[in-house]
């Protein structure tokens, strides 16, 4: 009997200190994300319901009749995704929610669903379960795929809490532990893509880590909160495993870094040889390297200049018509554009460019206006709008908005796909892994056709002409392997495909 009441004291117990982790997720989401998203409306968990707030703070209800939601994230299409814990005993539910609010059931998870996060497949990661006593590994971690088929992607864990996903592709787990009133066993977990566990912290260390939540930066640091039972710091760790501590007694749950726009990669010809070549990044330094290549084959590679943190590089163009390409850098925290002025992979100058007005992000670089001066082509991700800013070297002329991009689709290259001397864009879908071409004149839209679709895994990162018959092919990467390959096309149409040479491990064609 005794051993009944103190069961059913744990679980109502469990129940509160549940409903406490959703109040302090919702504050923690809310200090640490609004006042980035200035253009974007926030989603915070309540205890029953899911608020929205505008960017000014008036607060609606999106959705209510939930059972203790914890998770949220959104998919490339607008969808959001909703953790449901549901009861102690029972069952936990995966909700999506469409832009419009409609709900269906996307998956049930035993023993409840907490932390959620996508990999670049457009794969769904669940972590579920509980663990009360020793040796319970009630904990899983699932993978769903975009139709909703589920399979078991590590198992053996106590409570896992929250996820993240670097730019490599591995997936970091926060396991909160086994316990009642002290907790033991907590640890944050590192999974390869093919599944591999390492420990990153724990509770064993010499200064015990206790993890509640998970982010990562993109640089791929990773930034770990302590609140139950820890320190309440939130600690740093570089993709090498240098630990720092980032905020003391923040007690803060949950954290979350707003996303940058779907980065393109930089392909141009460096070393004037008539063919495109990588510029590759390595995201913990901000390294820099040319890779120069002779169609899709590696022949060299050499250095380039090291970014400064907060800095990522957007494009590559010959700012200053001295024949060299240049590059085109973003700070996505200041909206602050700069102009760094190469000779190959020199650095031999730089200047500041204008800054884009609250809510735009630049994204790519091109000669919009055929003068012979590459623009700037910026993109607000709330509304999907594009603009484009004429630029004399680092000096705005003018600016021009651009078409609005259809939910879901991002901008993944600029060239001139119909030979008739105006960039178009090249545009993906993640979740369909669709593509296509929308022919410009200018800055307004003429036409589009449907490109062709890369495999699972692969996505279209950049447009050049590799083969030199003078149409703009596409360059797809996957980043799980992080394996390139370039597929030749005549317009939209494809013509045949060979695979690029792959990064080494810590480089990306993508990173910011």
């Amino acid at each position: 009997m005794k051993n009944k009441q103190a069961e059913t004291k744990l679980r109502s117990d469990i129940g509160l200190t549940r409903h406490l982790i959703s109040g302090l997720l919702c504050l923690a989401v809310i200090s640490l994300i609004c006042a980035r998203a200035s253009a974007q409306n926030l989603f915070a968990t309540d205890y029953l319901s899911i608020d929205e707030f505008t960017p000014n703070g008036v607060q609606s209800t999106f959705a209510s009749g939930l059972n203790n939601p914890l998770g949220l994230t959104f998919d490339k299409a607008g969808n959001l995704f909703v953790a449901d814990t549901g009861t102690s005993t029972g069952t936990g539910a995966v909700y999506k929610f469409t832009p419009s609010g409609a709900r269906t059931t996307f998956a049930t998870v035993q023993s409840g669903a907490y932390g959620l996060a996508f990999d670049r497949a457009g794969n769904l990661f669940v972590a579920g379960g509980f663990s009360f006593f020793n040796k319970d590994h009630a904990g899983t971690v699932y993978k769903f795929t975009p139709t909703g088929v589920g399979t078991t992607f590590a198992s053996g864990l106590n409570s896992p809490f929250a996820l993240a996903f670097d730019s490599q592709g591995n997936l970091f787990v926060a396991d909160q532990g086994y316990g009642y009133d002290v907790l033991h066993d907590a640890a944050v977990y590192k999974f390869t893509p093919s599944g591999l566990r390492s420990t990153v912290a724990s509770e064993n260390d010499q200064v015990p880590v206790i993890p509640s939540g998970l982010a990562i930066d993109g640089a791929d640091n990773l930034f770990v909160s302590e609140y139950w039972g820890g320190s309440g710091n939130t600690l740093k760790f570089t993709p090498s495993g240098v630990r720092t501590i980032f905020a003391a007694g923040s007690y803060v749950t949950a954290m979350a870094f707003q996303p940058n726009p779907a980065p393109i990669a930089t392909v141009i010809d460096f070393n004037g040889d008539g063919h495109p070549d990588f510029v590759v990044r390595n995201p913990a330094t901000g390294q820099t390297a040319i890779w120069y290549l002779n169609n899709n084959v590696l022949i060299s590679g050499v250095f380039g200049p090291t970014l400064p943190v907060g800095w990522g590089l957007r494009g590559a163009a010959d700012f200053n018509s001295d024949s060299h390409p240049d590059y085109g850098l973003f700070n996505s925290a200041t909206r602050q554009t700069a102009i760094w002025d190469l000779s190959g992979p020199m650095l031999t100058g730089g200047a500041l460019g204008p800054t884009p007005p609250s809510g735009w992000a630049l994204v790519a670089t091109a000669d919009f206006n055929g003068n012979g001066k590459p623009d700037y082509v910026l993109y607000n991700a709330a509304t999907r709008q594009t603009a484009i800013w004429h630029l004399n070297n680092n000096v705005f002329v003018s600016g021009v908005l651009g078409p609005t991009l259809p939910a879901g689709w991002g901008l993944s290259g600029v060239a001139d796909f119909d030979g008739d001397g105006h960039p178009d864009y090249a545009l993906f879908n993640s979740a369909t892994r669709q593509t296509a071409i929308w022919y410009l004149s200018g800055s307004t839209f003429m036409s589009g056709a449907f490109g062709p679709s890369p495999p699972s895994g692969w996505a279209l990162v950049a447009t050049a002409d590799f083969n030199g018959d003078g149409k703009p092919d596409y360059v797809l990467y996957n980043a799980a392997t992080r394996q390139t390959a370039i597929w030749y096309l005549n317009n939209n149409v494809f013509s045949s495909g060979v695979l690029g040479p792959t990064l080494p491990a810590a480089w990306s064609l993508i990173a910011p």
